[in-house]
């Protein structure tokens, strides 16, 4: 009895471990447990740096001086998505419905470098501005999550530099976007400037580690395949 009680309990202990484990990545672009992110970029500065209030009176400046555009601007960006960077450079035609191979690229693109961006923020674990002070009036949602670095910074860096090399002939267009949505958590409230400026450099370093992988190289291939009826069409 005993016996048979130990071996049940030795199943369900097994299927408990099963269930719980979380799902693998594929690690086709890149192996993120082997990228080294602290080594891209330093912790954020202290409250009391002179860095650290700069952060704050930059913040508070920005808060008491928004401009309705730049609310507009905050708005447009705050739900971060390729496509958003896509269409504003290639047309609305630009959709994951219409590109189903483009968005499985950066769907898998990001599943594989998300840990990138988790882990370093947990690791600083940085107060948003609002979350600091109070007195701030944010005009985008208040994330949750850590401010340090800034995702969408992250995000829009590493998805302009894959962007740059499938049509390398947009390459001032990616850029832009890039700039105008790291720009947009600043003006929208979100984060502070050191938060905008770690996330590009992590995201340029992420990027730069993706491309070097023949899997992107294929991959790239084959997203400048699919989108290239679109562009002849558009230049017709």
């Amino acid at each position: 009895m005993m016996k048979r009680l130990l071996v049940s309990f030795s199943g369900l202990c097994l299927a408990v471990a099963l269930f719980a484990a979380p799902a693998s990545t594929s690690n086709e672009f890149l192996n993120s447990s082997a990228f080294d992110w602290r080594a891209c970029v330093s912790p954020p500065p202290a409250e009391d740096s002179l860095a650290g209030q700069a952060d704050h009176e930059i913040v508070r400046e920005l808060d008491a001086h928004r401009t309705s555009d730049q609310t507009v601007l905050a708005k447009h960006y705050e739900k971060f998505s390729p496509f958003v960077i896509a269409a504003d450079v290639l047309g609305d035609w630009c959709t994951a419905d219409n590109l189903p191979r483009t968005k499985a690229f950066f769907s898998e693109a990001w599943l594989e470098c998300k840990p990138v961006i988790s882990d370093s923020k947990a690791a600083w674990n940085r107060k948003r501005p609002y979350s600091f002070d109070p007195d701030l009036h944010p005009v985008v949602e208040r994330p949750n999550d850590a401010s340090y670095p800034s995702g969408h910074a992250f995000s829009a860096s590493y998805v302009a530099a894959l962007l740059t090399a499938i049509l390398p002939d947009h390459a001032a267009d990616w850029e832009k976007e890039a700039q105008l949505i790291r720009w947009s958590r600043l003006v929208g409230g979100a984060h502070y400037p050191t938060d905008v400026v770690a996330g590009k450099i992590l995201g340029e370093a992420v990027a730069k580690e993706m491309l070097k992988s023949p899997n992107m190289q294929k991959a790239i291939e084959e997203v400048r395949a699919e989108l290239k009826p679109h562009l002849i069409k558009k230049g017709a």
